[in-house]
């Protein structure tokens, strides 16, 4: 059972209202937000794709896998979560959710019902910081379609070990240490590979000198050279 993330209440879009936040401790002239905590299991649903959105969610440790299922039945990984991330904002008020939220560990999130989110939002601060939580969830988004679409299988991984970085020096730990809370098989869906694909090319990344892993515990050793592979697939076959 991990602790919290000691970044999990700075990085929250709600922090400067919350009184979690700020050890309990009221905030004049703010409204009051005293969230209740959910725990879950791995495995375990937070919120299922296409129920009505009730609340919104702040990771406070463990994490969370986003998966999106057609009509046709086809599942698709969307994105991970981690503390100081909120599950369940949807762009444009969206009455329902968009993707199902699966614990990829065992987790513990904040409640904040969504009218309670809604009054919240009326400060600037929270306003201003859940518009940029929005803002590079699209961007990351973005980069998924591009790299999917249009990259190699190096490429691919090379970039989700990227981001997973630099979502940890966010957070102040240290970029070069990731811990996986995702298994390969959730690595494989969410960049659109086969599950063979994802351990040859983590075996390989680690042959040539780029990453070590042991375990889900994975640390990056070329930094420089995984962004080379980004770049262009042909560094490394």
């Amino acid at each position: 059972h991990q602790a919290p993330s000691a970044s999990c209440c700075t990085l929250c879009p709600f922090q400067s209202v919350c009184a979690s936040a700020h050890g309990g401790t009221s905030l004049p002239d703010r409204p009051a937000l005293s969230p209740e905590r959910k725990h879950l299991q791995a495995g375990e649903a937070l919120f299922r794709q296409d129920q009505p959105v009730r609340a919104v969610y702040p990771l406070r440790h463990g994490g969370i896998k986003r998966m999106y299922e057609s009509a046709l039945g086809w599942r698709q990984l969307t994105g991970f979560m981690l503390p100081g991330d909120v599950a369940g904002l949807e762009p444009n008020d969206a009455p329902q959710f968009g993707t199902s939220a699966i614990a990829l560990q065992a987790s513990e999130c904040c409640v904040v019902p969504l009218e309670t989110a809604k009054r919240c939002e009326e400060d600037p601060a929270v306003h201003a910081a859940l518009l940029a939580l929005l803002h590079r969830d699209a961007l990351r988004q973005r980069e998924l379609l591009v790299t999917i679409g249009s990259m190699k299988a190096a490429q691919r991984l090379a970039m989700l070990l990227l981001d997973q970085a630099a979502e940890h020096r966010r957070r102040g730990t240290d970029g070069g240490e990731v811990m996986l809370a995702m298994t390969r098989n959730d690595i494989a869906s969410y960049l659109g590979l086969t599950l063979e694909t994802v351990s040859r090319l983590l075996s390989r990344f680690a042959s040539v000198g780029l990453i070590t892993v042991r375990h889900r515990q994975l640390r990056i050793v070329d930094e420089k050279g995984l962004s080379d592979v980004h770049a262009e697939a042909d560094r490394i076959t």
